[in-house]
């Protein structure tokens, strides 16, 4: 992500005429730390950009995702406070407060955590007010049927042939990326739902289903079980028959992996669990 200083500090000046920048630092692809402040204070924040691709395919995914924040923390979810959006820069950025805590790739007690999880996700699909300005999940299902992510044929093939059938539920805000990285804590404390970029509206099963193969890699078979059965038991009236469909559609989004994998035996072991994951979709579509 390219954001040249000189752009940053006008923005910086909107929030706090008195403040300056005193150094950045990269947080991930898309984040990025600064260090500002004045003579008698400092404080953090964060510079996020939006990647070639996602402005290709949304472009006012950066006006988009500033109001969501603003929408998300009246709504009492734990997210940043959007504080600038800069629209007359090429990329487009915007400047956020900064949220503590760290993700958390482990648990003692797996039960307790999943459930934790699934009440986050469940939380996050239960906000009442639905930000109308968001893309729609069928437009981003027909991007991706259609080739926009590469992948497997085969997913692509079998997601055309079953979209016509399936039943959705009621649309609710999905985050888009829900995964343990996205996902800040303080001991046991939740601190922050972070990188709402790939937010849209559409069936909860979606927002599920993408996060129950990323639980797979993160903590395993029965912790993505136990995440599954505890967001679902939160959610007894939804229709769960288009779950190898979701599960499948999360797949597809998912197939580049090997690009965060650790090293090639983690990148092994990760192709072992997507393929078994895809397999048991697969089936479970077909009958």
């Amino acid at each position: 992500m390219k954001i040249a200083s000189h752009a940053v500090g006008p923005a910086l000046s909107r929030i706090n005429p008195r403040w300056t920048l005193r150094g950045r630092q990269p947080l991930s692809r898309r984040a990025c730390l600064l260090h500002v402040g004045c003579e008698e204070s400092s404080e953090q924040l964060v510079l996020l950009g939006h990647s070639e691709a996602d402005r290709a395919f949304n472009p006012a995914v950066a006006r988009q995702e500033y109001r969501l924040l603003g929408s998300l923390r009246a709504a009492g979810l734990p997210v940043a406070e959007p504080l600038a959006l800069v629209t007359d820069h090429e990329p487009p950025f915007l400047i956020t407060s900064f949220l503590g805590g760290a993700p958390r790739f482990s648990a003692e007690d797996l039960p307790i955590f999943c459930l934790q999880l699934a009440t986050t996700l469940n939380a996050l699909h239960a906000v009442d007010s639905k930000p109308t300005f968001l893309p729609r999940l069928a437009d981003v299902l027909a991007a991706d049927i259609n080739g926009r992510r590469r992948g497997d044929k085969r997913i692509r093939a079998a997601l055309r042939a079953a979209f016509g059938g399936i039943r959705l539920n009621a649309p609710v805000l999905l985050h888009g990326d829900f995964w343990l990285g996205n996902l800040l804590w303080e001991g046991d404390q939740l601190t922050g739902i972070v990188d709402w970029e790939d937010a849209m509206l559409g069936d909860p099963l979606a927002d599920l289903c993408k996060s129950r193969l990323e639980m797979l890699w993160a903590l395993g078979a029965e912790a993505m079980e136990l995440y599954t059965a505890g967001y679902l038991s939160l959610n007894s009236a939804l229709d769960i028959s288009a779950r190898p469909f979701w599960d499948l559609w999360g797949a597809a989004r998912l197939s580049h992996f090997a690009t965060f994998a650790a090293d090639a035996n983690a990148a092994e072991k990760m192709r072992a669990q997507y393929d078994d994951f895809v397999d048991a979709a697969l089936d479970a579509l077909q009958k």
